[in-house]
């Protein structure tokens, strides 16, 4: 019920588009039109003179007025029935009205927009329109609660937004979060929203409380949806429509279950079903012909997804000649795996999976990119739960379809975990740092040093994220960040990270980690600058958890996704990053690294030094690879020892953030983030 409700939302969103205009050369379809006075009619009727106005030497022309009818003259004159009053159809008094035209040098172009029939107007949006999602933000299996995420999804000029909940509290901000018990797996959500000249719309709809400690489902393994078309195969001795359904699911489904809104039942892959119109005695018959389709499917590894639909079994049921509206639009989508991206960057494959010979296609992204490809590879940034995705199809009969859907980029479901404060160890990194006035390039100076307290500690083995050695570093460019772990006597790393400032100064992330324990029983624990700040943690197997400190096996995971979370008290995240054995390999054991790669310098001008010192490889595959997974340069190697140092011309590199992938007989040998 949730996604047929975003679905509705998604179709209403889309018809506030009165006009759509496509074209693939220099001519370009457009049209007038005007109400004719002078045309009598027997029945309730509008009839509408429409004017060609298009761009090119036009060659044909093709009209279709949005309720199955069709016309190839230039400027043709057409009779809308207004909807039947008093019966038990409710029929919508707009029409979409599209004209495709042919040009002599094969330009095609299309244009359409919606008008309403009953006074010749275009169609005009209503003013306002409430519409939310959500996504569980936190689970307290101790204190009994669950926190929910609202996205606001709302439409419309200075709005203001009252939120009322089940358990009788209210909100007025704009996308707040709202905390549950966990007496009901079920909870109702109200949204009212107010705007100009008085609009006012509400939306309702449930939110469930979902335990991570359960089996769950993942939401993006597997959906479906599904399609109809009418039978006119099918002859009804009685007043009725014969439908013919059918699954899309992805994975293939193994199991289907219909319900078709009239009390049946399939679980047959694509059956068809016949719906009997309802025998009207009298005028207290309410029935709008409006019928609610749900099928669930199961695939073969147990997921299980549903897709709901309302239609109205009062459609066309005249076999038409030509029926250009056979074409639906709709996407797959899904997380590559063989992608090497940042922690910061989630990237998704989109499948164009749509019905029709598709001629050319628009996807627009809730960021305002787009594309024509037919499996574009989007990134999108992990600090924004959801994105919105549009699909819209134009096949070559001039049909034209759009699909919109909110897809959960990231869906975290934490359960909180408190441990005891740690006792001692509370270490943390200063710096001394400046900058040459005289000096406009990379020049910057930094020194490190671990204090426990107020006190000195005679720590060693200091770290830079540049790859120098020392608790002195040069070279540091204004702007950039930093980071430099050290080895304190009593076995503790500790790590400290800041932002390089142009007057020399630094800027320190508020958060200082270190590491305790033995080789068997390694913990990361932590300390903040502003108490205001919390910070959670992913294990391994994606649960996120808050806790004063964790393990570091449970995190150790060899992913590069970040693990170290930084949230203000607004909840948004203002720091990440990865803790894992490979970044701590120099202070832990040399047993534990077989293999150590530094890039230097970093960030990179011109040439990129590449300091490999594993084990000697008769070949090595050396790449640059982009925030996108796409491979910018390749080089090979030859008998490649350990301590050699490779040089690799990166100066034709555009600004930014890449990655330089080894690997050696098909296996990754390392992985670094390096900045141009």
């Amino acid at each position: 019920m949730r996604k047929f409700l975003l679905f509705a939302f998604m179709l209403v969103g889309l018809i506030t588009n009165a006009q759509t205009s496509i074209t693939n050369g220099n001519c370009k379809a457009q049209f007038k039109y005007a109400i004719n006075t002078q045309v009598m009619t027997l029945l309730p009727a509008t009839a509408i003179n429409f004017y060609d106005r298009s761009e090119g030497q036009v060659t044909e022309w093709y009209w279709d007025f949005g309720d199955g009818n069709t016309s190839r003259e230039q400027n043709p004159m057409f009779v809308f029935n207004h909807p039947q009053v008093g019966t038990n159809v409710k029929m919508s008094p707009y029409r979409t009205v599209g004209l495709t035209i042919l040009t002599s040098d094969g330009c095609k172009s299309f244009y359409s927009e919606t008008i309403n029939i009953m006074d010749g107007t275009t169609y005009v949006a209503p003013a306002c329109m409430a519409r939310f999602k959500y996504y569980q933000k936190a689970y307290d299996a101790t204190g009994g609660t669950a926190s929910f995420q609202l996205t606001n999804l709302s439409e419309g000029d200075s709005l203001t937004y009252l939120w009322q909940f089940d358990n009788g509290k209210t909100s007025t901000e704009k996308e707040p979060v709202v905390t549950f018990d966990l007496t009901q797996k079920e909870r109702k959500v109200c949204l009212t929203v107010s705007g100009k000249n008085k609009c006012m719309d509400t939306f309702c709809d449930a939110v469930y409380v979902t335990d991570p400690n359960a089996p769950v489902v993942d939401p993006v393994k597997c959906y479906t949806a599904f399609g109809y078309t009418v039978n006119f195969d099918i002859k009804l001795f009685a007043p009725g429509l014969a439908l013919n359904f059918y699954s899309k699911a992805s994975p293939e489904a193994v199991e289907w279950k219909w319900e078709f809104g009239d009390g049946t039942v399939s679980d047959e892959q694509n059956p068809m079903h016949i719906y009997n119109f309802p025998i009207s005695t009298d005028d207290t018959t309410k029935d709008n012909g409006d019928r609610k389709v749900c099928l669930t499917v199961k695939t073969k590894d147990g997921c299980v997804a549903s897709y709901c639909e309302t239609i109205n079994i009062y459609m066309k049921t005249t076999p038409p000649d030509y029926d250009p509206q056979q074409c639906h639009a709709w996407f797959k989508y899904y997380r590559p795996t063989d992608l090497i991206t940042i922690p910061e960057v989630i990237p998704y494959k989109f499948v164009d999976a749509s019905e029709g010979k598709v001629v050319s296609r628009i996807w627009q992204f809730e960021d305002g990119t787009t594309s024509t490809e037919a499996e574009p590879l989007v990134s999108f940034d992990f600090q924004k739960a959801t994105q919105k995705v549009c699909l819209t199809i134009y096949t070559a009969d001039s049909c034209s379809s759009t699909w919109c859907e909110v897809i959960y980029v990231t869906q975290p479901i934490p359960d909180t975990v408190y441990t005891e404060k740690p006792v001692g160890n509370y270490y943390t990194m200063r710096y001394k740092s400046s900058f040459p006035i005289q000096m406009s390039s990379c020049a910057g100076y930094a020194m490190a040093q671990v204090y426990k307290g107020d006190s000195v500690v005679n720590a060693t083995h200091y770290l830079w994220s540049n790859g120098v050695e020392g608790q002195e570093v040069k070279g540091l460019c204004p702007t950039q960040s930093y980071s430099v772990k050290a080895l304190t006597p009593d076995g503790t790393i500790v790590s400290g990270t800041f932002i390089f400032n142009s007057d020399g100064s630094v800027t320190e992330v508020p958060v200082n980690w270190y590491i305790t324990g033995s080789s068997n029983d390694w913990h990361v624990k932590y300390d903040l600058i502003n108490s205001n700040y919390t910070v959670e943690w992913r294990l391994c197997d994606g649960t996120i958890v808050r806790s004063d400190s964790v393990s570091l096996a449970s995190i150790n995971c060899g992913a590069r996704e970040s693990n170290l979370i930084l949230k203000d008290a607004a909840g948004n995240v203002v720091y990440s990053e990865n803790i894992s054995l490979k970044s701590l390999a120099t202070f832990i054991s040399p047993g534990l690294a077989t293999t150590a790669v530094k890039l230097f310098p970093n960030p990179v001008t011109d040439v990129l030094n590449i300091q490999y010192s594993g084990n000697s490889v008769d070949e090595m595959l050396v790449e640059i690879v982009d925030m996108s997974g796409k491979s910018i340069l390749v080089q090979k190697l030859y008998s490649v020892d350990a301590g050699q140092t490779i040089s690799l011309n990166v100066g034709s590199l555009r600004k930014g953030i890449y990655l330089c992938r080894l690997t050696s007989g098909g296996q990754i040998i390392d992985i670094e983030k390096f900045g141009k």
